[in-house]
């Protein structure tokens, strides 16, 4: 995996915006492929590894891991390693994860009344003609 450089361009932009306003960090979370829909399954208990896998299609292992590590440093989910053979991981929301979850089906139902569908899909379609 590549890291930043930390004296890019990009990255100061990041660190200043992150520095006046804490909303761009959340963004910068669930603004990330698969946060949303991760955050709701391990809400609705679907909390093991393969269990997610399953319900995300098209998703890689690797991408997976990324993510739920990514919660986990966020402190949105906890991970718990069981000591047994073969070994297990769960995942369970906390109660920050629980408020969050809360805190995007209001933005869902926000963007369902306020986004017109057309406006919503346009750049799908247009990836797709491409």
């Amino acid at each position: 995996m590549s890291k930043k450089k930390l004296n890019s361009t990009n990255t100061l932009n990041e660190y200043y915006l992150d520095e006046r306003c804490t909303l761009n960090k959340v963004l910068r979370i669930v603004g990330k492929r698969w946060v949303s829909e991760i955050l709701v399954l391990v809400k609705e208990d679907v909390s093991r590894f393969s269990n997610l896998k399953e319900c995300l299609n098209g998703i890689s292992d690797n991408v997976l891991s990324n993510v739920l590590n990514e919660l986990v440093t966020a402190q949105l989910i906890e991970k718990e390693i069981f000591k047994e053979v073969p070994i297990r991981v769960e995942y369970r929301i906390t109660a920050s994860g629980l408020e969050l979850v809360e805190v995007l089906h209001e933005l869902c139902n926000w963007g369902k009344k306020n986004i017109p569908y057309e406006i919503r899909i346009q750049p799908i379609l247009r990836n797709k003609s491409s």
